[in-house]
């Protein structure tokens, strides 16, 4: 049996502390290898979990994620992972915004010369 590593954390609340059990098992790791403990003078919980030394970095970024971090990291890293899935939908999106960034540009301004003024001619 491997040898496993404590990753610590404290928290004021009850609902900090379940918020932090509640990323923990929703990135694998196991319910029964996390442990919730009361502070002695009722200001509090400690959370323990139990794991792997090369899953002990994990843990303790999960632990000390603030809730709206951790909500912009899970859908960064689901963008990414679809991104990585279908290129081609990342292709055609490029393609489109483009084409939308091109046909918003006035016809006026795409007429002008490099100076910034239309030329004249003469009559």
């Amino acid at each position: 049996m491997p040898s496993t590593s404590v990753a610590t954390g404290s928290f004021s609340s009850r609902r900090e502390a379940n918020q932090a059990v509640q990323r923990l098992v929703a990135a694998g790791f196991a319910r029964n290898s996390i442990e919730l403990h009361r502070h002695d003078d009722d200001e509090g919980y400690d959370l323990e979990i139990h794991t792997r030394q090369d899953n002990l970095k994990r843990a303790e970024r999960l632990i000390h994620a603030s809730t709206p971090l951790y909500a912009v990291r899970q859908t960064a890293t689901g963008v990414v992972q679809t991104a990585r899935s279908y290129p081609f939908l990342l292709l055609g999106a490029g393609v489109l915004a483009g084409f939308l960034i091109y046909t918003m540009i006035p016809r006026e301004a795409a007429a002008s010369g490099p100076s910034g003024q239309r030329s004249r001619r003469k009559r």
